[in-house]
């Protein structure tokens, strides 16, 4: 009888599938081991997909280069070697304080300030209210619920009033008009904290005569301001300074306070925006990263006074809704004015992808990660 051979086609095919599968498995079992330590350092601890590995580092890289915020930083120590020439002599000392403290904070990037915003802001608006500094149970608490209210027409195309006002804190921007009659049932009437940008404060402050006008929700309603210039430290001890009324002379009662953002905060809204900017360049252009300076005016890339607003919130409140952020052809640049045209120095669709991330996939956010900032962000939701 014939020795059967292994040389039939079928025998091979055979042969072949089964080396496959044998590589396969071997694949398979250090992929597994390999997620497992992926895993371990997840910080909800799950297994499966991280939303944080499609971070780019190399655009992370990228959007720690900030000569805008260099050049403020240089031009706020000139005004420090100079004694702050301009401010009135009765502010001079509060102002350059200020300035002094704030240049301080420059010298390194922490995402861990999300931690201790509570702290820089809501605890000086706890002191004013008289809750407190006394160990009362509301200290140190974050607000139960916050809404952030942008300025885009978009809000009159809907009826969200009634639901802003039920939130604890209400966070409106750049004095932006509320509480009237004829927006009251877009926007809603109630006011717990002015987000400013200080191009703003300094429109509305007249340090010569100690006079500040930008109290547009009553002396009583709390600013938040963050510096685009060093010399506005000048209108902000003005409106600092005990209180003033619109015709400037002093009241018996000291106004809310004006908080100035810490500058870790501002850096690090800086370097998420610029990294949705470059992300969004690179996908759309197919050109490298590297070249968006070309494309932008680098120097004068900003984010917008709306997206610190929320991740400042993001940081005091359990919970965080978002009102009027987004565009429509039919509608303004703002609810309250005439403006259609967008400002150059904003990327708008970045920061509408951050806010999708912001909303749905949170882990996928650079520098907001909870491993980056040790910090867990709370549930954010956007109405249109």
């Amino acid at each position: 009888m014939k020795r059967r051979h292994w040389s039939h086609p079928s025998c091979g095919l055979l042969l072949l599938v089964a080396i496959f599968c044998l590589l396969l498995v071997f694949r398979c079992s250090q992929l597994r081991h390999s997620g497992d330590g992926a895993a371990a350092a997840a910080p909800d601890g799950g297994a499966g997909r991280n939303d944080g590995d499609d971070v780019d580092e190399r655009l992370v890289e990228l959007a720690a280069v900030d000569p805008a915020a260099m050049a403020v930083l240089q031009a706020a120590k000139r005004l420090l070697e100079g004694n702050l020439a301009r401010a009135p002599e009765r502010h001079r000392d509060v102002a350059l304080r200020g300035l002094r403290e704030w240049v301080g904070k420059q010298e390194r990037f922490d995402p861990g300030v999300m931690s201790e915003l509570v702290e820089l802001i809501k605890r000086p608006i706890d002191r004013y209210n008289g809750d407190g500094g006394g160990g009362g149970e509301g200290e140190g608490r974050r607000y139960a619920s916050c809404a952030v209210v942008g300025n885009s027409g978009i809000l009159l195309a809907a009826e969200h009033g009634e639901l802003i006002d039920g939130h604890e804190l209400v966070v409106r921007l750049n004095n932006a008009p509320a509480g009237d009659g004829r927006y009251a049932r877009h926007v809603g009437a109630r006011t717990g904290l002015a987000f400013l940008n200080s191009n703003v404060l300094s429109q509305c402050a007249v340090p010569r005569r100690g006079a500040c006008f930008c109290r547009a929700y009553g002396e009583g309603v709390p600013i938040l301001t963050y510096m685009c210039n060093a010399a506005h430290f000048v209108e902000h001890a003005v409106c600092n300074n005990a209180s003033s009324s619109s015709s400037g002379a002093a009241d018996a009662t000291a106004a809310a306070p004006v908080i100035v953002t810490d500058p870790r905060l501002d850096a690090l809204c800086a370097r998420i925006v610029k990294y949705y900017s470059l992300r969004r360049f690179a996908r759309e252009t197919g050109r490298p990263a590297e070249e968006w300076a070309r494309r932008h005016e680098e120097g004068m890339f900003h984010y917008s006074s709306g997206m610190q607003a929320v991740v400042a919130a993001a940081g005091v409140c359990d919970r965080v809704s978002v009102f009027g952020f987004g565009k429509d052809a039919s509608a303004r640049h703002h609810y309250h004015t005439l403006q259609r045209r967008e400002l150059d120095l904003h990327d708008y669709e970045a920061e509408y992808e951050f806010y999708r991330d912001l909303e749905s996939r949170p882990e996928a956010i650079p520098f907001l990660r909870q491993r980056d900032s040790g910090f867990r962000l709370p549930p954010v939701s956007f109405y249109r």
